[in-house]
């Protein structure tokens, strides 16, 4: 524990300098929050976030990445929050923590999935931050490292998933010195004979092979020096993992290229020149020369490739000869585009460069026969109009959209749940079907137990094609002469037992179209008729918009000599109220009911006035404006307000200004009839300071 904490203390202080206090603070949030937590193997669990930092750090991720590995398991393990993390750290690094807190619960459910092709997809799409990833690759090679604690059920598990995912995607993104270690290390706990059997093949051979070696190495590095080629030479055995892989084809006592050489020059001609040198003095396998220089790989990857034979001692090697630059490249990856670690602003723009991993997964050839699927796969999935989220046992669904809605989540399941939808969950949370869903959510649709429509409002909500074809499909199969004959029934009873008539629905059906987007009046029937709303909704509707717009009760006036087809109103200009002198006056699109003294009468031709009269009983309740002239006095409103609340009157409006040295109150109220307006206004005229009080008409 000492020394991993004072390596891992150098690097930061060596690699950050600028940002090194901040990354020591995250740690030392990280250790009190695992303060008492142990590992398998019985250490300190802050181990493993040190680990996983140093991993990082080791190849040159910036500092937010560092303080976001020494933070990885805090919000899945103990109970700090994504927004205590935010408000210390920052909003990126909260980013980066929710990430690796969303892969690692897919991947510790991995026995419910079974598309690991589906996998890598989200784990690419979620990586809106591709440091997502890399995070969650160190953190993979730690416990790799220390995965002999686990049972040995535990192993196979974990190492089978990272042979499938994981390698793959350090593969991909060319992080070539985890990818190795990972290999190594599940190849050894997967294949623990053949792992043996290489591993004396090969010590055996390397030992019988190194004066050889030396021999030959000193034959390259004279030959560079007489053509004046400048070069570093390195020497390794072939990993096990790899020394496997061609054994099963070759057969282990054939496999060729034991021995690997890295030869390093500085241009692109140097390359090719040392190409000629190798090949000069060493005769090379048919077949076995590969230009990545010319070609690079998918993953960015450059450098020349041949196999060659000494010719004195028949051992065959593999040469590999690039710049520099495509060293590194081969070393670290895209990672290797990211010029500064230490400062968040110069990172950010090398950063967009990252953008390289998109171009390496959209391309055409696929080195690997892990990779073939997965990149086909996720051609399209990287594109910003795809979402990926969970269902509750982690199955990953794709909805073509990046701003999709649970109502949309739904229908891509199955269409059944989206007709049935009346609620979610989110990451566990209950919300509301119209919440727009982001990458690596996990959704739960609450459904009816009985059969239900899919509510018109939702195409409103939702954001894709099919989801919006689905419920339009429905309404449609549904708007059958059968259902808009029992919804108008039931309507039409419903609005009876109100006072109302049907025909009086005319006037607040545009409104309703509006709030229910219904293609007709039919389609509304309809609608009712199949439960695709409620019937209590549409009523409500009335009910509330009879408030707003004043629709009249048909069963409250007699109009002599009008047809009732049109709906009628009451008119604004002079709010007649029950008892008061009144008549009607006919448009095109309804009848107005006014007071027989309004002012505004004159401005209609005679034959459009009707003579109208209140019938005896109704439980209606009329609106009735006042204005109020008082002297500017203190508590004069609240005089007002208190003779209103005597009255138990229901308050709709009230305007109040000021005029010289005189207060000027508009108020719109309820009544029953002429009788309580009269009542009122003289309760009102006694109060002290009151000038003047009459019904206002405008």
């Amino acid at each position: 524990m000492k020394e991993l904490y004072e390596r891992f203390i150098d690097s930061v202080k060596t690699n950050y300098p600028k940002s090194k206090d901040k990354i020591l603070d995250a740690y030392a949030f990280a250790e009190k929050a695992h303060e008492g937590i142990v590992r398998k193997s019985g250490e300190p669990y802050i181990i493993h976030p040190i680990s996983v930092a140093q991993i990082l750090i080791d190849n040159n991720m910036d500092y937010s990445t560092i303080i976001a590995a020494l933070l990885h398991d805090v919000v899945e393990d103990t109970e700090i929050t994504l927004k205590e993390i935010e408000k210390r750290f920052g909003k990126t690094v909260a980013k980066l923590v929710d990430g690796v807190t969303k892969i690692a619960t897919v991947t510790a459910q991995k026995n419910n999935l079974t598309e690991n092709d589906s996998i890598k997809r989200l784990l690419i799409a979620m990586g809106e931050d591709v440091r997502v990833i890399f995070i969650k690759l160190a953190d993979r090679l730690h416990n790799m490292r220390t995965i002999q604690y686990l049972s040995h059920e535990r192993q196979r598990a974990i190492s089978t998933e990272t042979q499938e995912l994981f390698i793959p995607i350090a593969e991909r993104i060319g992080l070539r010195t985890v990818r190795t270690e990972l290999q190594a290390l599940t190849f050894k706990c997967l294949n623990p004979v053949e792992y043996e059997q290489i591993k004396n093949y090969q010590d055996k051979k390397i030992a019988k092979y190194s004066k050889n070696i030396d021999e030959i190495n000193n034959v390259i590095a004279c030959s560079l020096k007489a053509d004046k080629i400048k070069a570093d030479i390195v020497w390794w055995p072939e990993k096990y993992y790899s020394l496997f892989k061609k054994s099963k084809v070759q057969g282990i006592g054939k496999a060729r290229g034991l021995m690997l050489v890295k030869i390093i020059v500085p241009t692109v001609e140097d390359c090719y020149k040392a190409l000629g040198v190798v090949h000069r003095n060493f005769k090379p396998v048919p077949s076995q020369i590969k230009d990545f220089i010319a070609s690079p790989k998918l993953n960015g990857y450059q450098s020349l490739h041949t196999l060659v034979m000494s010719r004195d001692t028949g051992i065959v090697f593999s040469v590999m000869i690039r710049t520099p630059e495509m060293n590194n490249i081969c070393e670290y990856g895209i990672l290797s585009y990211w010029n500064s670690k230490d400062n968040e602003e110069d990172f950010d723009k090398s950063f967009e460069k990252y953008n390289i991993l998109k171009n390496i997964i959209y391309g055409e050839r696929a080195e690997s026969e892990h990779s073939t699927s997965f990149i086909d796969a996720i051609k399209t999935d990287l594109s910003s109009n795809v979402t990926w989220v969970f269902t509750p046992n982690f199955k990953p669904i794709s909805i073509e959209s990046n701003a999709p809605t649970a109502v949309d989540f739904a229908y891509a399941v199955h269409t059944k749940i989206g007709h049935n939808a009346v609620g979610c969950k989110i990451n566990g949370k209950k919300d509301s079907l119209g919440t727009t869903l982001k990458n690596g959510d996990v959704v739960e649709i609450l459904t009816s137990d009985e059969e239900k429509a899919p509510s018109r409002s939702w195409l409103k909500v939702v954001t894709t094609l099919s989801a919006r074809r689905r419920i339009r499909e429905y309404f449609n199969r549904n708007l059958t002469e059968e259902n808009i004959e029992l919804g108008k029934k039931m309507l039409s009873k419903e609005l009876s037992n109100l006072g109302y008539e049907l025909k009086t629905i005319n006037s607040v059906y545009p409104e309703i179209k509006l709030e229910f987007g219904y293609a007709s009046i039919e389609d509304m029937y309809a609608s009712i008729g199949y439960k695709g709303v409620t019937l209590q909704q549409i009523v409500n509707f009335i009910t509330k918009n009879d408030i707003k717009n004043n629709v009249l009760k048909t069963a409250s006036v007699e109009i002599e000599g009008v047809d009732f087809a049109s709906s009628v109103i009451y008119s604004k200009c002079c709010c007649p109220v029950l008892g008061d002198d009144i008549v009607a006056v006919k448009s095109k699109t309804n009848i107005s009911i006014h007071t027989d003294n309004c002012i505004n009468l004159k401005n209609f031709d005679k034959d459009r006035i009707f003579k109208a009269l209140w019938k005896n009983k109704t439980n209606e309740l009329f609106d009735v404006n006042l204005k109020i002239i008082g002297k500017d006095s203190i508590g004069f409103g609240a005089k007002i307000l208190q003779s209103i609340a005597e009255y138990n009157y229901n308050l709709s409006k009230i305007v109040a200004r000021k005029i010289n040295m005189k207060c000027e109150f508009e108020i719109t109220l309820k009544v029953k009839d002429k009788n309580e307006v009269g009542g009122l206004i003289e309760k009102i005229s006694s109060l002290e300071d009151v000038i003047n009080i009459n019904r206002s008409f405008d």
